[in-house]
Parts: structure tokens; C-alpha cells; sequence
């Protein structure tokens, strides 16, 4: 099987680098918050190897691909414009999404514009600059912070102090090893925050841009799959258990994974990859 290839393709008014293996239907693979497509590196040629293409890009504000400076230009139409430009790069019209963390979202809203068309947490993190300097201060050791972290609930800033100063220096992960974590490091170092952040910065205004799809059902199939130790896994499981989840996602799947926190894909990525294959086999 071919070796992971890199290149970087024109879409959606910005200069994008994306990784790819394999041949065979599109499947592409949607990374979150702080990372890059190496995010994926444990799924990649495993599902490349099950007889699929798999692309990885970094998305807008990440890794190699532009960071446009003005941050009202990450709005959540402005990102799902990225995954339609990219499909259409690669000279594809369907394709299997598959996200993590923000790219869950960004996933999400690329099938709700196919249905729906152009119808359509950090309080901290919103100041310009201010969230930069105290990623930057420590870049690793904000990053095993975020990475490490385990448990439901939010992100909320001790009096005095920083959100960021105020979680805990948890051991790091086992499934952090010193090369993967430096791979991170040396990304951040080169890029800053500025882009990632700038996600956060439009949280807002997106809610705005895409309020015509509010409270909207898609029947596109779908498959979640979350650590009980996750941020989000309190109000995930509410919302999966509740009769809105049924109607706005009438053919999705919900698979919760004992002892797993939010970097899943990372931290069982066994466990991931079978689900990830099973679920594609279905469909």
C-alpha cells in the first residue's frame, strides 16, 4: 500500500494542506482543537487499508494550511465551505465524514447545508491576544493540560487566574508519547494559536449564520462515538437520550467507550478504527 502523501490544493479562497492515503471511496477525517491532521495518524492507514481514500486536511487556521488574519473569517460557513471546496477538489461528490472535537461540528453542518442549502466557551478566548500569551508562555506544557484532561464538565477560570492556569497538570496520558507530543510542540511553535483560537472567537456569529438549521433533522447516517471521561459526555448522552436526538438524527448510532476521555481516536485507537470500519461497512 502507498505511504502517506502530502499536498496542498487551492479550496475555498485559501492555499490548504492535506495528507492522503489509499484508493477507493472518499472518507475524510476532520480534526479539533489543538491539533492538525497527524491527529489522525493511527487511523489513517488502517482505514486506507480497508479499500478507502482517505484525506486528512488541516483545516483553516491549522498546520500547513492559511490562517486568514481576519477572524470573522472562521465562521461556521466559512469552514464548511473548506469540506464542499475540498469534495470538489478531489473531484468527488460523496463522502464519508468523520470528525473529531470541532470537526464533529464542522461534519455535522457540511450535511445539514447538503439538506438544507444556504438557508441558513470560551468567554475567555474571545479577546484577541490575550488566550495567545498564555498558550504561548508554555506551549507543551499547555498542550499535555489540554490533552490530559479527563472528566465531564467545564472549563471555568479560578478567581485570579486563567482558564488555561487554572487546569490541572495532570500526568501525561500514556498514549502521549515524547514523539507525539513534540510533533504538536514544533506545529504550534511555527503556527501560534491565533487561527485555532480564532474557531472560539466565532461562535457567536456562526449560532447567527446558520440559525435556519436550528432544531433541523438530517437523515444522513451517523455514528458517535465518545469517552464516558470526555468534557462533553454529560449533555452528549442527555441529548442522545432525549426524543430530540431521535428526530433530528432518525439513523444515528451512539457508542460510548469505558475509561476514554476526549482524544479518543488517540487514546484507543483500536477501539476506534473497528468501530470507524464497521460502521463504514454498513454503508
Amino acid at each position: 500500500m502507498d505511504e502517506i502523501t502530502h499536498r496542498t490544493l487551492e479550496v475555498n479562497g485559501i492555499k490548504m494542506h492535506i495528507a492522503e492515503q489509499g484508493k477507493g471511496p472518499l472518507v475524510l477525517l476532520l480534526h479539533g482543537f489543538p491539533a492538525m491532521w497527524y491527529q489522525w495518524h493511527s487511523q489513517i492507514p488502517v482505514i486506507a487499508k480497508a479499500g478507502y481514500h482517505v484525506v486528512v486536511p488541516d483545516q483553516r487556521g491549522y498546520g500547513q494550511t492559511e490562517a486568514p488574519e481576519d477572524p470573522t473569517k472562521y465562521t461556521t460557513l466559512h469552514l464548511v465551505g473548506d469540506v464542499v471546496g475540498l469534495i470538489e477538489a478531489l473531484g468527488e461528490k460523496q463522502v464519508y465524514l468523520i470528525g473529531h472535537d470541532w470537526g464533529a461540528k464542522v461534519a455535522w453542518m457540511t450535511a445539514m447545508k447538503a439538506l438544507f442549502g444556504e438557508r441558513v466557551y470560551i468567554h475567555e478566548w474571545q479577546e484577541p491576544g490575550k488566550a495567545e500569551a498564555d498558550f504561548n508562555r508554555d506551549i507543551q506544557g499547555a498542550l499535555v493540560k489540554i490533552y490530559s484532561h479527563r472528566g465531564t464538565g467545564t472549563w471555568m477560570a479560578a478567581e485570579g487566574k486563567s482558564v488555561l492556569e487554572s487546569m490541572p497538570a495532570n500526568q501525561k496520558p500514556d498514549w502521549l508519547t515524547d514523539e507525539i507530543l513534540q510533533v504538536y510542540v514544533d506545529n504550534f511553535k511555527r503556527t501560534g494559536f491565533t487561527g485555532a483560537l480564532n474557531w472560539y472567537r466565532n461562535v457567536e456569529r456562526s449560532w447567527e449564520l446558520t440559525a435556519a438549521w436550528t432544531n433541523k433533522g438530517t437523515p444522513v447516517p451517523a455514528l458517535v462515538i465518545i469517552g464516558d471521561a470526555d468534557l462533553s459526555f454529560s449533555f452528549t448522552k442527555k441529548y442522545h437520550e432525549s426524543p430530540q436526538f431521535k428526530v433530528q438524527v432518525p439513523n444515528g448510532e451512539f457508542k460510548i467507550v469505558p475509561g476514554c476521555g476526549h482524544f479518543i481516536n488517540e487514546e484507543a485507537p483500536e477501539v476506534v478504527n473497528s468501530l470507524i470500519l464497521d460502521y463504514l461497512k454498513k454503508h
